[in-house]
């Protein structure tokens, strides 16, 4: 099941039926590749990592699925000298309120040739201005993550990483007006921070889900530790999931998706109102975000 895939999310899904099989519909891409990663999407657009038949053949890309337009975006060809390109560790599409412009924000490794000193560079493409920038490195302060994806809400992406020395769990944000880090404050988290919490975004506000407790915490005022509050999610822990799944805020309902299944929860009457299962058993699916229908054009330069 080689491509991008789509499950349509409508009131057909709110109907008393507790569980149901779906099809997914392949979105015929225009661009050639071999393989894609998903990388989230913002404002119906969705950014894309396409590989080709060649090693080196990786593009990023920016897609309308509704308009079917897209844009390949150019290489980022920075380089600092005396240091070799390892990996890119944070990917992520938002928009800028401030510029009125839509970005792609990526985090890439560096490491010395000679020795194990490791630089972390913040590189920003804009869609209006059709460029790349190396902005900022990544702060000294916290351990290099491990994760390819964050969370965008409140114009800023965000990840939990550990502050170092003393291994505190931390949200660390990076704001797409001003291109800076900052912390922002979290409840307190009790197991380990890279298997059992996925950030999310409910309700347009920052979240976090705890797998082992089956609950969400909900942050309802940016930036103020006093405003998290927990919602204990009843009836999922009957439920085995592989890994962390991915958790989305669609039409007043929780969904979360692990593969080949999504689980709808329904916040306001505490319990789970759908179970949708992938109908290909063979199908080795994983599912990234929710893209809402728009007509935002990918083509941003050439329309302002």
């Amino acid at each position: 099941m080689n491509g991008l895939y789509f499950i349509s999310f409508d009131h057909r899904h709110e109907e008393t039926k507790e569980e149901e099989e779906s099809i997914p519909t392949k979105f015929h891409l225009q661009v050639p590749y071999v393989n894609l990663s998903i990388y989230g999407s913002c404002n119906g657009l969705v950014l894309l990592l396409t590989f080709g038949h060649c090693s080196d053949d990786v593009t990023l890309t920016v897609s309308n699925p509704t308009t079917r337009e897209f844009v390949e975006l150019p290489d980022c060809d920075f380089k600092i000298e005396g240091h070799r390109f390892v990996s890119c560790r944070m990917c992520g599409l938002g928009y800028d309120s401030v510029t009125d412009d839509y970005k792609v924000v990526t985090i890439n490794q560096f490491q010395n040739l000679i020795g194990h000193d490791i630089i972390m560079c913040v590189h920003v493409y804009s869609l209006r201005r059709n460029t790349w920038t190396r902005v900022i490195d990544y702060p000294d302060n916290y351990r290099p993550f491990s994760i390819t994806s964050s969370t965008f809400v409140n114009g800023s992406f965000h990840w939990v990483a550990k502050k170092v020395p003393d291994q505190t769990k931390v949200i660390v944000a990076f704001s797409l007006a001003d291109e800076n880090f900052s912390e922002v404050p979290s409840p307190t988290l009790s197991y380990d921070v890279d298997t059992f919490y996925r950030l999310c975004v409910v309700d347009e506000k920052l979240a976090i889900l705890s797998v082992l407790d089956t609950e969400v915490w909900l942050m309802n005022e940016y930036g103020v530790k006093g405003s998290w509050t927990k919602i204990k999610l009843h009836g999922l822990n009957e439920i085995p999931m592989i890994g962390l799944p991915f958790v989305f805020y669609v039409n007043g309902k929780l969904v979360l998706i692990c593969r080949g299944e999504m689980l709808i929860y329904d916040i306001e009457y505490g319990r789970l109102s759908k179970r949708i299962r992938n109908k290909d058993p063979m199908a080795y699916t994983f599912f990234s975000c929710v893209c809402v229908e728009s007509i935002v054009s990918p083509r941003f330069n050439t329309l302002n």
